[in-house]
Order: structure tokens, then C-alpha cells, then sequence
């Protein structure tokens, strides 16, 4: 198997090793191996940029998707069920998040990386009524929210994602409140407490 390894880290936010799939790519010497871990790059730049027909394009014509751990969801299936499921996450502004990857491994099938998701939640959907502050959530106010994931892309011979097979390590935990402005590049364009955007709730 070849994988790509990297020796230039810096530390993640709860003091792991940075790995970005930017430093993989950086790295790797295997042509398919940096094929693929561009393919997955492309993927990751398309979502959270909500273009629907370039996300697709890295995609086999059939998908499979697959959520384990601590999750109620369980995967689109195939293509329909993958656009429109994709389709709704961008037009609530939940594909507009941040994946901080802090290991990526690779080879000619797979590519790995493990890291923290981290969104924009609004206090409606949250299944917990105070912060760990004891500050009250409110339905209408948006939170911070991260949780650790590992996601295996497996990929064809022409560098087309098979689908993802993610593995939520913890349940979703609200971080901390976000003001107006704070982190805008997390969910809907705008976003501001007191909104809720269709989608959500």
C-alpha cells in the first residue's frame, strides 16, 4: 500500500497534529495517490462552495453513503437521493462548514482523513438547552458546533468517489454562541441571530 505520511505538523485546536489534505497533496510522490487525494480536495472545495454540478462531477453515477457512530442518519443511496441531499444542504447553508483534517492517509483505492467538523447550528436544532457556560440556548440564536469524524473516500480507477463512509466519533457539542459577523463562513450567507433560515427547523 502506498500512503502519503506527513512530517510538517503544526497543532490542531484540541492539540493533535495538523495534516491538511493541502499538505498531503504537497507530499505525495505516487501519482495515483495524489490523484486521488485531489479528487477528495476537489469534492471538499465544491460542497462548501454549493456548486452542485462540480460536487456531482467527483462522484460515480451511483453513490453510496453510509454514517456510523454517533448518528441518527444513515446515507443518501444513489444518485438522486445524493444530488437532492446535497441539493438541501445548500440551499439551508449547512454545506458551509469547516473540516479541520488533522491525518489524511492515502492509496490507489482510498483516501482517509480525520478530523473536526465544525458548523453553525441554530439553538433550535441543538438537543441540549444550555451551554457548558450555563448560558441558555436560544431556538433563534446560532451556535458553534463540532464534532470529531473520521470519512473514508473510497475511489475508482479513474479517481471518482465511490460515495463516504463516515464515522461520527462523538455526538455534535455546541461549542459556544456565535455573535453576528462571527465566523461568516459558516452556515447561511448572513446568517444573524434572531433569523432562522428555511431548512433548519
Amino acid at each position: 500500500m502506498s500512503t502519503t505520511e506527513e512530517a510538517r505538523t503544526a497543532p490542531a485546536a484540541d492539540g493533535a497534529a495538523v495534516q491538511t489534505l493541502e499538505m498531503a497533496i504537497a507530499e505525495a510522490t505516487d501519482p495515483v495517490v495524489l490523484r486521488n487525494l485531489r479528487a477528495v480536495a476537489e469534492h471538499v472545495d465544491a460542497e462548501v462552495a454549493g456548486d452542485i454540478d462540480r460536487l456531482m462531477a467527483t462522484l460515480v453515477s451511483e453513490p453510496v453513503y453510509h454514517i456510523w457512530g454517533a448518528s441518527k442518519s444513515v446515507g443518501p443511496q444513489g444518485f438522486d437521493e445524493v444530488r437532492a441531499n446535497y441539493q438541501s444542504l445548500i440551499r439551508s447553508g449547512k454545506n458551509r462548514l469547516s473540516y479541520e483534517v488533522t491525518r489524511v492517509v492515502a492509496d490507489a483505492r482510498c483516501v482517509v482523513t480525520e478530523g473536526h467538523f465544525r458548523f453553525a447550528y441554530p439553538g433550535a436544532v441543538l438537543p441540549f438547552t444550555t451551554l457548558s457556560t450555563g448560558e441558555p440556548i436560544l431556538d433563534d440564536h446560532w451556535y458553534l458546533v463540532e464534532y470529531k469524524c473520521v470519512v473514508l473516500w473510497p475511489v475508482d480507477d479513474q479517481a471518482r468517489i465511490l460515495g463516504e463512509e463516515l464515522y461520527a466519533g462523538e455526538a455534535p457539542r455546541a461549542v459556544q454562541h456565535l455573535d453576528d459577523g462571527e465566523h461568516p463562513e459558516l452556515g447561511p450567507v448572513g446568517r444573524c441571530n434572531g433569523v432562522l433560515v428555511p431548512g433548519w427547523v
